[in-house]
């Protein structure tokens, strides 16, 4: 059976790159380490490390098990804070959040709600959408955001559900046209998300219909890493309201005070993505919890009626 000492071992020789070192963190001697190591690989059947030039490497599947390892702990640790403050009275709520919501909007929704709710701890973890479900899944975290969650008994969700755009230079001719169509978007190179990404395939068909054909040379893992190719006229982007008002986010903090490089402009067919705020089914959520889900919902909702004030600015 795994332990939580055998998290903490392997989480320890992966950090340091070393048994000696990992058994001064821990206060232990190299042998029991190497004899917990052991124990460990013999249970799971395969081995975590492998010996290179004298030194431990881990092997890809050493890094799956220490960042589960870490989920693990955390939750431990938060548990340990928890009835050290008053027997478990401590309220913590526990977040699981794709990218995109993760660097702006999440963390001014928990400044919002702990200037009413002093006290409340937060744990928020970013993550892809997969992996939010996952963590929700397994009811290890309060709530979740993701994209296009499929039906599950383990969670429940709310969707929220908005057009994609085209974003383009502002100086781009196509800029004046108040729809843009496949047959206007003819020979235009464009960014856009990953090819497996279902915004993407979804693009595809749409010009396929037409018999238009589709240039992507900039394939990027997200939004955020096609404004610059869109700002310098490399490529027209296509993008969901959340990347419309994240562009704007970042121009209002980098406070230049210029007008905005990027305009986005409505794209039909109408190509519609859908983000989920997920609740796990079979774990009861504290009444806090509940009001700041109602806060996000509300947030949620309102930046998206703001960004599509800006496709048209």
């Amino acid at each position: 059976m795994l332990k939580l000492w055998h998290l903490r071992v392997i989480r320890e020789v992966i950090k340091t790159g070393s048994i000696s070192k990992a058994a001064s963190a821990l206060s232990r001697s190299q042998p029991a380490l190497s004899l917990v190591i052991a124990d460990l690989e013999a249970q799971i059947g395969y081995k975590l490390f492998e010996r290179v030039n004298g030194r431990l490497r881990p092997v890809p599947e050493a890094h799956f098990f220490l960042e589960r390892s870490e989920e693990i702990l955390e939750q431990m640790n938060s548990l340990e804070r928890s009835m050290q403050h008053g027997g478990g009275r401590v309220f913590e709520i526990r977040i699981a959040c794709m990218p995109v919501l993760s660097e702006f909007f999440m963390p001014h929704q928990i400044a919002l709600f702990a200037e009413k709710h002093p006290g409340v701890r937060f744990y928020m973890r970013a993550q892809p959408s997969e992996r939010v479900l996952e963590s929700l899944a397994s009811q290890r975290f309060d709530l979740g955001f993701a994209e296009r969650p499929a039906a599950s008994e383990l969670y429940d969700v709310q969707n929220f559900v908005s057009e994609t755009v085209i974003a383009l230079p502002r100086n781009d001719p196509l800029a004046d046209e108040a729809v843009l169509t496949p047959e206007l978007l003819a020979g235009r190179a464009f960014t856009g998300f990953l090819p497996d990404h279902f915004l993407m395939q979804s693009l595809q068909r749409a010009f396929e219909q037409e018999n238009v054909e589709l240039n992507i040379p900039f394939a990027l893992q997200n939004g955020a890493a096609q404004y610059a190719l869109v700002e310098r006229g490399h490529a027209l982007g296509f993008m969901s309201l959340l990347n419309v008002w994240l562009y704007h986010q970042l121009r209002h903090t980098s406070g230049t005070g210029e007008d905005p490089k990027i305009v986005f402009r409505p794209f039909r067919p109408v190509i519609k993505q859908t983000i989920s705020l997920v609740r796990p089914r079979h774990r009861t959520l504290s009444q806090i919890s509940h009001l700041f889900a109602g806060q996000i919902e509300d947030g949620i909702a309102a930046i998206l009626k703001d960004a599509e004030k800006l496709i048209s600015a």
